[in-house]
């Protein structure tokens, strides 16, 4: 007789009963399918619900949940079902976000409110910050310059910064000076930097240099900022000191005068304030923007050829098309030319050594220690960001150009040759009157810095279209003389040329090293491998890596009449000048300068009898011995004066003789026909014209910054 069982253990040793579970979960699915069928049917919404996926992650789960496999078995299906579906319905319906939206509206007031009680020099407006009167950024490095940003606005809703209007001067050297001015800049994070029309002017000589004369003024450091430095004083002479101290504060304008010299907390609590209401936020931003748009320098110079072309007359040979972008850019950077490099330079400065030197020793000690980080940070930053600018359009003055040849080509040979006075005139001529613009449309850069040091630090670039002009300013006309059909670039930097990478700086170069390499040279095979060795030779002597460089033109390419013919003349004066520089024009200067000084007296060419007699005249008594003195000194002049002369036709005969074949190898039309020739091939060709070149970079300074640590724990 078998034993009984407790009636509870029974009940709980009872299993489920699990097909009827299944079964259960498997109506349930199918009626859940039944009615997206029908809505689908009925309906056009359940469409956008079906695309979405939202109807079809449902249905598996219940499948998975009736078949005992599903993810997330700890939560309920009903539960994530209706987290799933009313998900997608608080995304699709934007009545629903609204009256979500409603009851955070006042709390977001209140919070905008003590921000900007808090931190009054940044201006709150809905998801925006933006603040404006910038400190300008004072370059102090290897070149000196100034940065301007008059504008930063920061999107939170769309991760963007936007820098309005965008001015940059920088003093190359003390006769070069480089003006940049641009827009807006906008810096999608993560994604992509969008960069509008972009204006470059290169300034020579002291004239149209902004910061050609610093003046001799002593600085005033408050802090972090600095008033009152040589390079604010230059560009406060020559720009627009009327900042956005216009906007209107309080209900107020200032005079427009320039700022005092303040400490930085009191520069940064003059900065405009914003009523946390949102509306009148709104309206003193776009207040702000609209200053800084009706008083840019681009838009100025636009506004300023636009008006000079409705005072011109009618000119049927004007070849500019106003209605033309690109002709438009060309005159606006030709216009921009004579105006200052920074049109509106703030009161106030930081320098860039001074950010430099910001940063505590322990940090900088721990970026030393490990370099990886910083290329680790590089790496994505590089490649999430690549720029897009729509333009670059960089000008520069004829007068500049033509002092330059004047100084490096002619020098003084027009003085001592007719012929080459008459070419530099003609060259002259076509350079005085015009400025020169160049401009490339459409440019992508990305660039690529990798993880590991064995690879180089990689930049491309492309350009759509690249075309030149000569624009003439005072008569309000240009012309393209060069068009090509695109372009591409490539830079490759080596690695050890980051910061805190001086740990793989190739080794300092030895006399056993210069050995080895001058044994190249001498076992070198072939010319092309002994220039190389050379090459190798000289850099190792002066301790140089290369940066490389190479740059592809697309073809077809378009060259203007005028070019060529300015071609023709350049390259005959420089073959002119050339000749010149001879051995044979050598010989000729001093064969003149010895005809020139025989012709100037006779005792070069006679004997010193002559001379003699000529300084002690003596008196004689007998007729005879007269007669015959006189005879023998005319015959003596006859001789001298046939000599001089037999050498005056000598050098006139090798002068013409020299005059004749110059004129034959530089003939003007002869190399006006080789080069038309030659262009009309470029304007049916197909393919690409390259250059790939070294520059070289002194690596002394590298060394002697590199500091001497312990080993790096990520090199």
């Amino acid at each position: 007789m078998d034993a009984e069982v407790p009636v509870q253990h029974a009940l709980a040793s009872k299993p489920r009963d699990k097909r009827a579970y299944r079964s259960s979960a498997f109506l349930q699915a199918h009626i859940f399918l039944g009615i997206t069928v029908s809505l689908l049917a009925l309906y056009r919404w359940p469409l956008r619900w079906l695309l979405s996926g939202a109807p079809v992650l449902t249905y598996c789960l219940w499948l998975g949940e009736a078949t005992a496999y599903r993810v997330l078995p700890f939560i309920p299906v009903w539960t994530l079902a209706t987290l799933i579906n009313l998900t997608y319905t608080v995304a699709t319906t934007s009545w629903l976000l609204f009256g979500c939206y409603l009851p955070f509206a006042t709390p977001a007031r209140l919070v905008r409110s003590l921000l900007a009680s808090v931190i009054q020099q940044l201006h709150f407006i809905n998801d925006k910050i933006a603040f404006f009167n910038i400190p300008a950024l004072e370059i102090d490095t290897e070149v000196g310059g100034l940065m301007v940003i008059r504008g930063l606005t920061f999107s939170l809703s769309h991760l963007s910064l936007v820098a309005h209007g965008v001015e940059v001067g920088i003093k190359l050297s003390d006769d070069m000076e480089l003006a940049i001015e641009v827009d807006e800049v906008n810096i999608k994070l993560f994604r992509r930097i969008d960069i509008s029309d972009v204006y470059a002017n290169i300034k020579g000589g002291e004239y149209e240099m902004t910061f050609g004369s610093l003046a001799e003024v002593t600085a005033e450091t408050n802090g972090l900022m600095v008033t009152n430095t040589p390079l604010l004083v230059a560009a406060a002479r020559d720009g627009s000191t009327t900042q956005l101290d216009k906007i209107p504060a309080k209900d107020k304008m200032t005079d427009g005068s320039p700022p005092v010299a303040v400490s930085a907390d009191e520069g940064f609590a003059t900065l405009t304030q914003i009523n946390a209401d949102t509306d009148k936020a709104k309206s003193r931003y776009e207040q702000a923007l609209k200053h800084i748009h009706d008083t840019s320098a681009i838009r100025e110079s636009k506004q300023k050829v636009n008006q000079m072309l409705r005072k011109a007359t009618n000119d049927d040979s004007r070849t500019f098309r106003p209605d033309d972008p690109r002709d438009m850019r060309a005159a606006i950077c030709s216009n921009l030319h004579d105006r200052a490099s920074v049109p509106h330079p703030p009161s106030r400065s930081v320098k860039v050594t001074t950010l430099q030197n910001m940063s505590p020793p322990r940090v900088q000690k721990f970026m030393h220690r490990l370099p990886f980080l910083l290329r680790l940070l590089l790496n994505p930053i590089a490649y999430f960001h690549t720029i897009h600018i729509s333009s670059i359009t960089a000008g520069g003055s004829g007068k500049w150009l033509q002092h330059l040849l004047h100084e490096l080509v002619f020098k003084d040979y027009a003085e001592k040759d007719v012929g080459i006075a008459k070419l530099e005139r003609r060259i002259s001529g076509w350079l005085s009157d015009a400025n020169f613009v160049a401009q490339v449309a459409n440019i992508v850069g990305v660039a690529q810095v990798p993880l590991s040091t064995v690879f180089d630090i990689t930049t491309q670039i492309r350009f759509d279209d690249v075309m030149a002009y000569r624009t003439l300013p005072k008569e309000i006309d240009l012309k393209q003389v060069v068009r090509l059909g695109g372009a591409d670039a490539s830079i490759t930097v080596p690695s050890f040329l980051l910061p805190h990478h001086e740990h793989i700086l190739p080794p300092l170069p030895t006399e056993e090293m210069q050995e080895e390499k001058e044994a190249q040279v001498a076992e070198a095979d072939g010319i092309p491998k002994q220039i190389q060795a050379e090459q190798e030779l000289a850099q190792t002597k002066k301790d140089e890596t290369n940066l490389k460089i190479s740059v592809h033109a697309r073809l077809p390419a378009v060259f203007d009449q005028e070019l060529l013919d300015f071609v023709a003349a350049l390259v005959k004066a420089t073959k002119i000048i050339e000749m010149e520089r001879g051995p044979d024009a050598v010989a000729d200067r001093a064969a003149d300068r010895a005809t020139a000084a025989a012709l100037s007296g006779s005792g070069d060419v006679s004997d010193p009898e002559s001379e003699t007699e000529s300084l002690h005249p003596v008196t004689t008594t007998s007729s005879t011995t007269s007669t015959t003195g006189s005879k023998r000194a005319g015959f003596k002049q006859f001789m001298g004066n046939l000599q001089t002369e037999a050498k005056t036709l000598g050098v006139d005969m090798r002068k013409g003789m020299r005059r004749a074949a110059v004129d034959a190898v530089t003939n003007d039309r002869w190399i006006a026909k080789l080069v038309g020739k030659v262009t009309r091939k470029l304007e049916v060709a197909k393919g690409d014209l390259g250059y790939s070149g070294d520059i070289p970079i002194q690596l002394a300074s590298y060394r002697a910054a590199a500091e001497k640590e312990k080993t790096k724990l990520l090199p």
